[in-house]
């Protein structure tokens, strides 16, 4: 924020006696800061913090958070905000401190990597896992005083792409940052930018505003870098002095005593990525589930047809199609997908998706007070592991023996392909020792069978639940509720308790559903929709 007054050094790193390296004599003058690097942490974890200067305790410190689309001009913005200039485009979150000296005021600025990137949704993601390292950390950030959204002042519409990007900004905040939110508008001529102001108005964005019910907005120019030329000199003035009025305006605004914690950030944060945990092992376990549904459907169906020689004690075969568990390594998968988190009690995926950054296992998104909240056992995090391999579900179609149940349970060999429930085995072997009463209609297998049904039945409402106060959750402390983020599992899940016939559950959920279709969710909807749909 310190901008030359200098008619030739109207940008950034003019003051040569500030502990810096000339990297252009322009004009204009550029100066690279002299800076110290540090990583939060020894992990594979890249949140770097740059720092310049000293801190000193009786410095108010002002933390402000940059996001914004790639290609807005977020770099060119730090740049005119602390005279610093550090490499292209950002491809992790950097955290930059300066401390001058002479200004009462340092600052702390989070910048994130630009959403909308060419590599995808993946990409995108990892702005939230970032972010969690950041705010959990203990040399992290506690708070925030500003959060800045970075577009161009020409912008006119958001795009379906930029509606996602709107969305998965604000779904990242807990409800009580709307009023720190403004935005910096770049590429400005210096007149009103109605066609910025608008955008926002059409995508409904959660803001500070003024008395007129105005986004709280902030002008500036990018041509902090061009060459100077002397025809131009008026343009150049006019636009220094827009840009050190906004900056003026910016900093009286960061004045207000309107801190706020990042806990409930981080509560948002953490839900999601939990809900999208919940959401991806449901539908594995609904995989698994109908398949073994199917499975002990066809078992029923074959005793059912063999009755006759089950009580005569008969040997007979059936074909089966069974389902089994295995744990295979993950391939041809991006960065942080090649890693996921497992129980080796449940023998399920935990936390299947950016699983990538802990080195104790219970500080992963997916733990609550030590135990899994995903995995049917909620299992204690010592009986997970991380690493690459996942389990998957496989098929085989197999002869069965009925007398395969007495062969699985009183021999040792390991035959998981075959294996049924201990307790259909007992129940066969002492109804077989007992004499059958002519007026039972069904064996002890298959009441057992029914009872296994039962229990996936019971399972999966269990599943459905624990989604659905996700949601619940998320509605209540998110900035943005109806993300595109959450709509999107909204179908699978009003599918699923239709046939739990949760008739409140589903009308709350079909009310969420319905924003999906406003003009300020469809297109960020359809967008994840479709980029869902091709990966």
């Amino acid at each position: 924020h310190h901008l030359s007054k200098k008619k030739n050094d109207i940008i950034i790193f003019c003051r040569s006696h500030h502990n810096a390296t000339l990297l252009n004599p322009g004009p204009p003058a550029l100066y690279r800061l002299n800076t110290e690097r540090k990583r939060i942490d020894e992990t594979e974890t890249k949140v770097n913090r740059w720092t310049y200067g000293q801190k000193k305790r009786n410095k108010q410190n002002k933390v402000i958070l940059m996001v914004g689309e790639t290609g807005a001009g977020k770099t060119t913005m730090i740049n005119t905000l602390i005279n610093y200039l550090l490499g292209e485009e950002t491809s992790v979150v950097t955290v930059y401190e300066v401390f001058v000296e002479e200004n009462p005021t340092s600052l702390t600025i989070i910048d994130t990597p630009g959403y909308g990137h060419t590599e995808g949704l993946e990409k995108d993601r990892e702005i939230s896992e970032y972010l969690i390292r950041l705010f959990s950390d203990e040399d992290g950030i506690q708070y925030i005083d500003a959060v800045c959204f970075v577009m161009k002042a020409t912008q006119n519409r958001l795009s379906r792409k930029e509606h996602y990007i709107v969305h998965s900004v604000l779904s990242l905040f807990g409800r009580d940052i709307e009023n720190n939110i403004v935005f910096l508008l770049t590429h400005s001529d210096g007149g009103p930018p109605t066609n910025a102001l608008n955008a926002i108005k059409k995508a409904e964005i959660p803001c500070r505003r003024d008395g007129k019910r105005k986004p709280i907005h902030f002008l500036f120019n990018n041509r902090q870098k061009e060459i100077r030329d002397k025809q131009y000199e008026h343009n150049y003035r006019s636009s220094w002095e827009m840009g050190a009025r906004s900056m003026n305006e910016f900093f009286t605004f960061l004045e207000e005593k309107n801190r706020k914690s990042v806990w409930m950030t981080l509560d948002v944060m953490k839900e999601r990525i939990q809900l999208e945990a919940c959401v991806s092992h449901l539908k594995d376990r609904i995989c698994e589930n109908e398949l073994k549904n199917n499975e002990l459907t066809q078992i029923q169906e074959a005793l059912a047809q063999n009755r006759d020689k089950i009580q005569k004690f008969q040997s007979f075969q059936f074909t089966v199609k069974r389902s089994f568990k295995e744990k295979v390594p993950i391939e041809n998968e991006w960065g942080w997908n090649r890693n996921a988190t497992c129980c080796n009690v449940c023998q399920e995926n935990c936390h299947e998706w950016n699983c990538w950054w802990v080195k104790n296992l219970s500080w992963c998104e997916v733990m609550k007070s030590n135990h899994c909240t995903v995995c049917t056992g909620k299992c204690h995090y010592s009986k997970h592991v991380r690493e690459n391999k996942k389990y998957v579900i496989r098929t085989k179609e197999m002869k069965m023996a009925y007398d395969d149940l007495k062969l699985e349970y009183e021999h040792t060999g390991d035959r998981p392909e075959t294996s049924f429930d201990k307790g259909i085995y007992i129940n066969t072997k002492m109804k077989r020792e007992s004499i059958m009463k002519e007026s039972e209609n069904k064996t002890e297998t298959e009441e057992n069978l029914k009872s296994n049904l039962e229990k996936i039945k019971h399972e999966k409402s269990i599943m459905l639940h624990e989604a659905y106060i996700s949601i619940v959750s998320l509605c209540k402390i998110s900035l943005k509720a109806d993300s595109a983020s959450t709509l999107q599992h909204l179908d699978f899940l009003i599918l699923r308790l239709k046939e739990e016939k949760r008739d409140k559950w589903i009308k709350n959920l079909e009310d969420l559903k319905k924003t999906g279709d406003q003009q300020k969710n469809k297109g960020a909807l359809r967008h994840l929709m479709d980029y869902t749909a091709k990966n």
